[in-house]
């Protein structure tokens, strides 16, 4: 026995070395696990900022060439009224050329008008030369100079005249030309401010959607946000509150002595019920452990009542308990009793002895049992009464001669045939079986401390996967960034859309005055034109 106890003294120092080893790896694993976690959140954060800072650069560029666009818009308008420009000079040079030739044909008309008199006149001298000889009257003499002068005089009107329609045709074609040029600019300059105007309204309209998907983002993050900070402060206010539960359990189980030693015997039967519980469906457990009084005054007194049955298990069926006997053979796990609850048939209590004196009580009604193991109860306690005193015992067994099992509070039985059985046994007795019920309360008290730290862990490693917090504020401030500047393209667009809109409709106002006047000088110098070609 000493080498058998020194053998479990050294096995159980490896089992702790180990153990502690193990928990302080994991702690060291945990610790640089989380070290490494806070490290790449960092990074995630810092890489998230410069990814918001590209896309404020690209807005900007975006914005660039927004704004030029517009402008390449109307320098293509302007090209586009330059071209129409030098085709109308070209037609107007050519009506120039034409009308060149035309006064080129006036002229030669003229040159050999004027051929013809200077031949008259030559034929003329050359008659009167003939004539040298002849006496010239004066009547035909004063006759051909009033032909003279009248010809001369007619000649100098029309070359005047002429002279008067070619400067006026000259003027009105200098202002048909001008009134034509600004009409045709003007005409350029709508186009041009349409087409910015319609340029500006599509940014507009992109920008204007640009800003709503940002808000739509921002709301959504937001939602996200006050979500996360709400799963945080529940899961502070459960942590506060499992801490508080986890130290009222500690308190408790300091009360009761945890660390109190528990018999060899008791270990392994409640690991061999554990391990039957595992093992089998329908294994309830210890009847000790499934019930116990209802004030701790009973507890004596139940534990007689019960007996040996206080460490019997309690099954659903009767094969279950014959699968645990030939499990329990088959482990050299001892011996157990089992309560198979289809097999049990406990005889009817009654009703009677509830009331048959003040200070006594069936056994049943003063203990705590799920209903589910009723029949198991029923079974173990059957009639037996709890008496207050050894007289109201003593009166119910001899004087009543009621067919029940009379127990006082410190565990002596009065028979019906006048034996008294009392005192305590050299194993502990009653004392040693009311111990099971603080056993089972500091083991409930130990599962609800593990539960609760179980509950506590969980609630850590939620704790610690909400740190992304910092990343959804960061998405945040990244998205009011990118709003702010979604804002600021709308409003600067809407003013240039407006101001577009106003220098087209300005001139608009003056295409419709212009046109009028240059249709006008057309006319006016097409009919000179018509006059001076008479």
């Amino acid at each position: 026995l000493f080498v058998a106890e020194g053998r479990i003294r050294e096995i159980k120092h490896d089992i702790n070395t180990l153990h502690g080893g193990s928990i302080a790896q994991a702690s060291q694993q945990h610790a640089s696990l989380s070290a490494s976690l806070q490290s790449q959140q960092k990074s995630q954060a810092v890489a998230y900022k410069a990814v918001n800072r590209q896309e404020r650069q690209i807005k900007l560029v975006e914005q660039k060439i927004e704004t030029r666009q517009p402008r390449l818009a109307g320098l293509a308008e302007k090209v586009a009224h330059m071209q129409r420009k030098i085709k109308h000079l070209e037609e107007n040079a050519s009506a120039a050329e034409a009308d060149t030739a035309r006064q080129r044909g006036v002229v030669e008309e003229l040159d050999n008008e004027y051929r013809r008199v200077k031949d008259a006149e030559q034929r003329f001298e050359q008659e009167n030369q003939s004539r040298s000889g002849q006496q010239i009257s004066e009547d035909t003499m004063a006759e051909y100079n009033r032909l003279s002068e009248q010809l001369r005089s007619a000649s100098m009107e029309d070359t005047h005249q002429r002279d008067v329609l070619d400067r006026e045709v000259q003027l009105l074609t200098e202002a048909a030309k001008r009134a034509s040029d600004k009409a045709e600019g003007l005409q350029s300059t709508r186009e041009g401010l349409a087409a910015s105007e319609h340029a500006y309204t599509q940014q507009l309209h992109i920008a204007t959607g640009e800003v709503h998907a940002v808000e739509k983002e921002m709301q959504q993050a937001r939602r996200e946000v006050e979500a996360s900070k709400a799963e945080h402060e529940r899961l502070v206010r459960l942590e506060i509150e499992l801490n508080e539960k986890l130290a009222g359990v500690i308190k408790e189980l300091a009360q009761a002595r945890a660390d109190q030693r528990e018999s060899a015997r008791e270990a392994k039967m409640r690991e061999t019920v554990s391990a039957l519980q595992r093992v089998f469906t329908g294994v309830h457990g210890r009847l000790s452990e499934l019930c116990r009084p209802t004030q701790h005054k009973y507890d004596v007194s139940v534990a007689t009542v019960l007996g040996r049955l206080m460490d019997a298990v309690v099954v659903d069926r009767q094969a279950t308990a014959m699968e645990c006997i030939a499990y329990m053979k088959e482990q050299r796990a001892g011996q157990a009793t089992f309560l198979p609850l289809d097999a049990l048939q406990p005889a009817p209590v009654s009703d009677s002895l509830r009331h048959a004196h003040r200070g006594a009580r069936l056994a049943t009604d003063v203990l705590q049992y799920d209903a589910s193991i009723e029949t198991a109860v029923l079974h173990a306690c059957g009639s037996a009464l709890i008496c207050d005193t050894v007289d109201v015992a003593r009166h119910l067994a001899y004087e009543r001669r009621l067919d029940a099992k009379a127990v006082t509070l410190d565990g002596t039985i009065i028979h019906r045939s006048g034996l008294i059985t009392g005192g305590t046994a050299a194993s502990g007795g009653q004392h040693a079986q009311t111990k099971r019920w603080e056993a089972a309360a500091i083991e409930k008290l130990r599962r609800a401390r593990d539960r609760l730290t179980e509950e506590l862990q969980d609630v850590a490693r939620e704790r610690r996967r909400l740190a992304k917090d910092d990343l959804l504020d960061s998405k945040v401030r990244g998205l009011q960034t990118r709003h702010q500047i979604a804002r600021e393209t709308v409003d600067a667009l809407s003013r240039k859309v407006q101001g577009v809109a106003t220098e087209r409709a300005h001139a608009e106002t003056q295409l419709s005055a212009a046109e009028p006047i240059a249709a006008e000088a057309a006319r006016e110098l097409q009919a000179k034109r018509d006059l001076r070609s008479q």
